[in-house]
């Protein structure tokens, strides 16, 4: 369980999140939507503890671990993939060997030996996923980890977290409503500093639909 107790958050004047409230069960995968300056980025740090918040409380099972994926990846730029992947095995006694994790994210053949500073933006992530595997944290979030991606690699990702969410909680933001929609049928919408859930069944209501597309930009595109 991860519960959002009300939680606040501004920089200056300018009110990101004026009263976030939610609980996110396990074993679940949670889009979380909204459009530019939502403050997607700044709820994930507030809930990873990167940023204090102004008031509310993160509230979690005793002893967990959240680790937060950002947009732009922290990573060992001057080293190999594999050299990566191999030090946190080498720190986490309990894994596989390193090949397992490479594979299990289709990072293969010659790419796992390129430094990570060459790596592709999709590459990175499919690393960075690796080493959430190897780690198990309690929270992963992932910032527009799928966002304009190809579809491959969407599929991919999706496909491992899916085998891998019993006992986690996984939250990824997005901009975009159809990626949304391929993580979950229901969707966390952040506007005004709120979330809010909107059903599969409620976003069928065509001005709900509209609605939510008008916040992200997009209500001049069709999207099934």
């Amino acid at each position: 369980m991860l519960h959002l107790n009300h939680l606040k958050k501004s920089f200056g004047k300018n009110e990101i999140l004026t009263d976030i409230e939610y609980t996110f069960e396990e074993g679940n995968i949670y889009p979380v939507l909204g459009g530019a300056g939502a403050g997607r980025t700044t709820l994930f740090e507030c809930i990873a503890g990167d940023i204090a918040v102004d008031s509310g409380t993160v509230e979690t099972k005793e002893k967990c671990t959240l680790f937060f994926a950002a947009k732009q990846s922290v990573l060992p730029m001057l080293i190999t993939g594999y050299q990566f992947i191999s030090m946190l095995c080498d720190m986490n006694k309990n894994s596989e060997k390193p090949e397992y994790y490479l594979d299990k994210v289709k990072l293969t053949g010659l790419i796992r030996d390129r430094h990570i500073a060459d790596y592709s933006f999709e590459e990175k992530k499919r690393l960075q996923l690796a080493a959430f595997l190897i780690q198990k944290p309690y929270v992963m979030m992932f910032d527009e980890a799928l966002d304009y991606c190809t579809d491959e690699y969407i599929d991919d990702m999706l496909s491992v977290l899916n085998e891998y969410k019993n006992d986690h909680i996984i939250l990824i933001s997005t901009g975009l409503l159809d990626i949304a929609h391929r993580i979950s049928k229901d969707v966390l919408v952040l506007n005004n500093g709120e979330l809010n859930p909107i059903s599969h069944e409620t976003m069928q209501i065509p001005e709900i639909k509209e609605a939510v597309l008008d916040i992200l930009g997009e209500a001049d595109n069709e999207i099934i």
